[in-house]
């Protein structure tokens, strides 16, 4: 019953009977504030920084935003220097990803970073830099339209489960790799499961970490526009996935991660979310986690909620607790 009730709050942001209804007895309305909302959200989506700087003096995409950031955090024991990060190109002169990595003398283990939408490579190790002190490598890349990568139109983590693949059978390829993990934030964690869904059978990865990953790409926009615009998502949503698919040539029903996936019962998943999110919903984690722990013949996928943490702020609510079970978690089951 537990999770038919977040389940039932996640299908709250589908068509049904009730607000078809009303669609069609206010159509010319519906019309009239969904290209509105069409055009705000359009440049929410696709505008922002991905270079420059932050309050005229940081350089966006650095090891200084990094300090920065970790910074407002009060995060004291960050202990990567400047010149034990490598920034590098992966790919294609046309397609090329832009990365980071620090390398960790005579270990191969590897974690892998995504960051969220609208960050960047340096802001991924904001997450997984307590891992370096654990023998790990670490690797960070900027997200597909994001940073340095190639791309142009950010796609909600579609094209990004690609750019993953892509890192992950470089790493492979380039390296001796004992045990390769992903972790994920936000986009990046809807990306790191998108990426299983869609690659894992033929590139396998031994764990994943997704924190505050949202399920399904049209009912999170929908939540999202209800939210900012305080209406009902019906009165301004229609035709969303239309709208979008002009821009980047991507069905955004394609990100789905609402389905049983056989393929997967052996990866084990750590899904983290806040428990207070009013981004991405929890109920998201709770309902994927039920969904994946439903097909394991042993329950090797765990959940973790924040009490009181924010969008992408379980790691500061308690960043000890956040540490020790990511770390936990990865070495469980070995």
């Amino acid at each position: 019953m537990e999770y038919k009730k977040h389940l039932k709050k996640l299908k709250k942001y589908h068509y049904n009977w009730f607000n078809i209804t009303f669609v069609i007895l206010l159509f010319p309305v519906v019309i009239f504030f969904s290209w509105i909302c069409s055009k705000i959200f359009r440049f929410y989506l696709f505008n922002y920084k991905r270079s420059g700087f932050i309050n005229n003096k940081i350089e966006i995409n650095t090891y200084e935003e990094l300090l920065y950031e970790l910074d407002k955090h009060s995060v004291k024991d960050f202990d990567i220097r400047k010149d034990q990060i490598k920034e590098f190109n992966i790919g294609y002169t046309s397609n090329q990803i832009s990365a980071l990595m620090v390398r960790n003398n005579k270990s191969n283990k590897w974690i892998v970073g995504l960051h969220g939408f609208k960050r960047n490579k340096y802001y991924a190790l904001r997450n997984i830099f307590h891992f370096y002190s654990q023998g790990y490598n670490i690797i960070t890349f900027d997200a597909y339209a994001h940073g340095k990568t190639y791309g142009t139109k950010s796609d909600f983590g579609y094209t990004n489960a690609k750019v993953l693949d892509e890192v992950i059978k470089w790493t492979k390829l380039c390296f001796e790799v004992e045990e390769i993990g992903v972790f994920g934030v936000s986009m990046g964690a809807s990306t790191s499961l998108l990426f299983a869904n869609k690659y894992y059978k033929n590139n396998k990865v031994n764990w994943i970490i997704a924190d505050c990953a949202f399920s399904e790409v049209i009912p999170q926009i929908r939540y999202f526009l209800k939210r900012a615009l305080k209406l009902p998502w019906w009165l301004m949503s229609f035709n969303i996935n239309k709208n979008f698919k002009k821009y980047t040539d991507v069905n955004l029903k394609d990100v789905n991660l609402l389905v049983k996936n056989d393929d997967i019962n052996d990866l084990k998943i750590l899904y983290i979310h806040g428990k207070e999110d009013d981004f991405v919903l929890y109920d998201n984690s709770i309902v994927l986690y039920y969904i994946k722990s439903s097909i394991e013949k042993e329950k090797i996928s765990k959940i973790e909620i924040f009490d009181k943490a924010k969008h992408s702020g379980s790691l500061w609510k308690d960043i000890n607790k956040y540490r020790e079970d990511t770390t936990n978690f990865v070495k469980s089951n070995k």
